[in-house]
């Protein structure tokens, strides 16, 4: 390998854009993760209107194309990065018995509930979900609905074991579970969310759903 102080037969300029982000990233996968990375910097500083391909492009160092190869348009790409920033609650399967894995989902709800760069995207979010039908059909078809209908899945095979009631609702217990760790989040003056919240709030469901 030539010395670096020997020029090489790419520019300067490009050879910065190819080198990993990260030891042991491949380009390719490096260049995704720049790209979903500088998305959610954007969303958080700009919003939603002011992130477009152009300034995420800029703000990743690639081209519009690098971009384009990969996401369709500009809501398919927001909907991917917010994925990836909540990427720990795809893990709703695994071992154990279902108390522990829903305690663990809610203690991951929580931790992304605090996180202040989620805090500050989800306004972003949630008023353009109300604006733009097309973001909010790309949003639920890869964000929102495959992680409910894993953990819907989840608890009607834990019904079928036994670990539930026979007559548990599983869409009500799923809503249960995700939904007051958001509503916490937000800004109404509830009582914080403690060391403990998560296992007492799981403690509150399963005396209505075990068997």
């Amino acid at each position: 390998m030539p010395g670096e102080d020997i020029p090489q037969p790419v520019p300067e300029s490009r050879e910065v854009e190819r080198r990993p982000r990260r030891r042991g990233r491949p380009r390719r996968a490096s260049a995704g993760e720049a790209i979903l990375e500088a998305t959610l910097a954007l969303l958080a500083e700009r919003g939603f209107q002011a992130t477009t391909i152009d300034a995420i492009a800029d703000r990743a160092g690639v081209g519009r194309n690098t971009i384009y190869r990969r996401w369709a348009s500009k809501e398919e790409l927001i909907a991917d990065a917010l994925h990836e920033l909540t990427s720990e609650l795809d893990v709703v399967q695994g071992e154990g018995d279902l108390r522990s894995r829903l305690l663990e989902r809610i203690r991951d709800l929580v931790r992304l509930f605090s996180d202040p760069l989620f805090g500050r995207i989800l306004p972003v979010v949630l008023g353009e979900l109300q604006r733009n039908p097309e973001f909010a059909r790309v949003y639920l078809e890869r964000v929102v609905h495959p992680r409910r209908q894993a953990l819907v899945d989840l608890l009607e095979e834990a019904r079928e074991r036994g670990e539930l009631r026979r007559d548990a609702d599983v869409e009500h217990v799923a809503d249960l579970v995700g939904g007051p760790p958001f509503v916490r989040l937000l800004p109404l003056g509830l009582p914080p969310v403690t060391e403990r919240y998560a296992e007492e709030l799981l403690e509150t469901i399963w005396l209505g759903i075990a068997p």
